[in-house]
This record gives C-alpha cells, sequence and structure tokens, in this order.
C-alpha cells in the first residue's frame, strides 16, 4: 500500500454521495492522486453502491468507523445486496492503516494515551498508540482540527505547513457538512476545503 503525492483526506461522509461527487470534483483539478477514506463513509448498507460508484476510478485507501464497522468486517454477507465493486471496497477497509511514518484511522480519543508504557512513564506519545507515526488522520468527531505534541493549531487560514521534526494528530472535519483536506505530501502542507452546496 502506498499513498500518492497529493491526498484527500475524507472523513465522516455517512452515505452523502452527493457531496462526496463534488469533493472529488475539486480534488480532480488540482490533481489528487489519492483517496483515504478516515471511517464512516456509510451509515446503512443501502448507501454503500452510491459511495462506491462515487470512488469508482480513483486510488483508495481507508479504514472503517463505527458506523459502518459491521458491514466492512463482514462485507460477503451482502454479496447479492451490494454491487461487486462496492464488496472489493468495503473489503480493502481496515481498521487502521500504518504507511510510512502515516497513521489512519477513524477514532483517537485521546492524545498520547492508548500505549501502556507511555501512560506508566508520564512521557506519552504525541500521536497515540503508534510512535513510529508521525503524523495521524483521523476522523469521528466531525469537528475540524489538528495539533502538534505542543498543544492545538491554527488552521483558520485553512492551510497547514508541517514540519518534518513535529508529529501531528489532524482531522479534516466532516465530508457530510462538506468539510475534507488535502495533503501535498511534496509541499509538506495540508489544506482545507470545504464543498459548497
Amino acid at each position: 500500500m502506498r499513498l500518492g503525492n497529493k491526498v484527500a483526506l475524507f472523513a465522516d461522509v455517512h452515505g452523502a454521495h452527493v457531496t462526496l461527487a463534488h469533493a472529488l470534483e475539486q480534488c480532480r483539478e488540482v490533481d489528487v492522486t489519492t483517496v483515504a477514506l478516515l471511517g464512516d463513509l456509510i451509515d446503512r448498507p443501502e448507501q454503500a453502491d452510491q459511495c462506491a460508484l462515487a470512488l469508482a476510478g480513483w486510488d483508495v485507501v481507508g479504514v472503517y468507523g463505527n458506523h459502518e464497522r459491521e458491514i466492512a468486517v463482514d462485507a460477503e454477507a451482502y454479496r447479492g445486496r451490494l454491487r461487486d465493486e462496492t464488496l472489493e471496497l468495503l473489503n480493502r477497509l481496515r481498521e487502521r492503516i500504518v504507511v510510512d511514518d502515516v497513521c489512519l484511522t477513524h477514532e483517537e480519543e485521546q492524545w498520547g494515551q492508548h500505549e501502556l508504557m507511555a501512560r506508566l512513564r508520564r512521557h506519552p506519545e504525541p500521536n497515540g498508540d503508534r510512535p513510529e507515526a508521525r503524523i495521524t488522520f483521523a476522523g469521528h468527531t466531525h469537528f475540524r482540527s489538528a495539533r502538534d505534541e505542543h498543544g492545538s493549531l491554527d488552521i483558520g487560514r485553512g492551510r497547514l505547513a508541517l514540519n518534518v521534526r513535529r508529529r501531528y494528530l489532524i482531522n479534516p472535519g466532516a465530508l457530510a457538512a462538506g468539510q475534507y483536506a488535502i495533503w501535498d505530501r511534496e509541499a509538506h502542507v495540508v489544506c482545507f476545503h470545504q464543498v459548497e452546496r
């Protein structure tokens, strides 16, 4: 598994396939190469085909969220009810993905408190239970945010320059509300976007 040079970060779509299609149009205009799903693409099985159709032709990596966990884990039970391409997409979703020093996950509940040794040392790893992850992208809260090991970061201008010596936890917001982000890996910048409805 690999990530392209420009990665669209979509969290909490919740079956909003029209908004997803609009976001993908915007991504195409700026040459996004990979779509990273950060969980809750769908809420119900009947939403899956339309979302998968919108994502057809894109290089997609991703994780499942609490809303589609059961569907993704047991996708074969939906054979005949969902398109084969949809089942293939759901089968590729994982609980957590680590690629190089990047972690994709749905829920990151507490900053640095997952790993037992970090709790005992009182020196938490700044990115949760994956000390090798320099950047963690997560969804779930529907709240667009970014922080490093020193605290919250100002993303009010819609752009965050990443320092290669820092660790980050970034939530692009909920695509169901039109929020997403694009990570330019070569420029080390995350830009936050809004789909206008």
